[in-house]
């Protein structure tokens, strides 16, 4: 179900971080737009960052978020709420995939409490 680490991110406010990746740390800008900004990862691994407003979202409280790469994310809802896994918003799994631009994520929370997404590539 699960292929791997699709993408780790970090949810803040400030769009100039963007260039401060970029400029400082040498990484090439892939996908972004005014609420986006990914790199490119030569060795498969993803990261961006998730432009967020205010008031921010019970998971955009939380600063870093891994996403996990999966093929049918549909399948890997319904299967992982069957194990008791619990989806955000309000657990109602025809509800938790959300629409983000190349991707379909899902949202869940692990025992302890943090936030972690499915993703599927849309393309």
């Amino acid at each position: 179900m699960i292929k791997g680490i699709d993408v780790t991110y970090i949810h803040s406010p400030n769009k100039e971080l963007r260039e401060w990746y970029t400029e400082t740390l040498g990484l090439k800008k892939a996908y972004g737009d005014d609420h986006w900004q990914g790199y490119d990862m030569p060795e498969g691994s993803g990261f961006g960052l998730d432009f967020i407003g205010y008031p921010s979202s019970t998971v955009q409280k939380q600063s870093v978020m891994i996403s996990f790469k999966v093929d049918d994310i549909q399948a890997a809802v319904e299967e992982l709420s069957k194990k008791g896994v619990r989806f955000y918003p309000d657990n109602d799994i025809t509800k938790t995939i959300f629409d983000v631009g190349p991707k379909l994520v899902a949202t869940f929370e692990d025992p302890d409490g943090n936030f972690v997404q499915l993703s599927q590539a849309k393309f």
